[in-house]
């Protein structure tokens, strides 16, 4: 037995020294393995040195595109609400008139001004207008009487509910209750009347509208 490893020992031992002397007269075999070692230690070190920046390099580009992504979904934002500010501008005086005919409060006086003006063009007399119970400030009550009778206005919409009463000549009145239905404030009409009255002028007609004008309400 120990003969069989001093045998393995002695052949092995011939072999590297063979190898040992092959390179120590070789000089080209030596500095080809002595560039090739070196190479591969500058390699091995190398990498290791550089993958902390790789990896910091690779995590830059894609916090850069996630950036720039940002940047684009801001430009097309902004591109946006610039053509909605053009469209808006040019339509400024449309939705001026918009609010001019359903407001947000009840705004009696605005709307007695209206028929105050309507009357003379119209050329009828102006014998009274009457507008029902409405809130001019604070928060608006809910009416606790419901007209079954009287349908609802579409979408919710408060009512300032009016009476007018008007006199004159027929064509007059049915000018006047004409253009009274195409106000730029939309109105209701529920119920008219015509009655004719005996005065020293002789006889005239008098012509009586009751009706709601819609507005949106505070709070709305």
């Amino acid at each position: 037995m120990a003969l069989g490893w001093r045998k393995e020992y002695l052949r092995y031992r011939e072999f590297f020294l063979n190898i040992t002397a092959l390179y120590k007269r070789n000089q080209d075999l030596r500095m080809f393995l002595e560039v090739l070692l070196s190479l591969i230690t500058i390699s091995f070190f190398t990498f290791f040195a550089l993958k902390p920046t790789l990896i910091t390099i690779v995590e830059l580009y894609k916090n850069i595109q996630t950036k720039q992504d940002l940047v684009n979904q801001m430009d097309t934002k902004i591109q946006n609400i610039a053509a909605a500010q053009a469209i808006f501008d040019s339509e400024a005086a449309r939705i001026s008139l918009t609010e001019t005919s359903i407001p947000d409060l009840a705004s009696p006086e605005a709307f007695v001004r209206q028929i105050e003006g309507l009357a003379i063009t119209s050329s009828v007399n102006l014998l009274g207008v009457s507008i029902g119970q409405v809130t001019l400030v604070g928060e608006e009550k809910k009416s606790s009487t419901s007209q079954t009778d009287i349908a609802p206005l579409p979408e919710g919409a408060r009512a300032l509910t009016f009476s007018v009463s008007v006199n004159g000549s027929y064509s007059a009145l049915a000018r006047f209750l004409s253009e009274l239905e195409n106000l730029r404030r939309p109105i209701k009409v529920d119920n008219t009347g015509l009655t004719s009255a005996q005065t020293e002028e002789g006889s005239e007609l008098v012509l009586l509208i009751s009706g709601r004008a819609p507005y949106l309400g505070q709070g709305n």
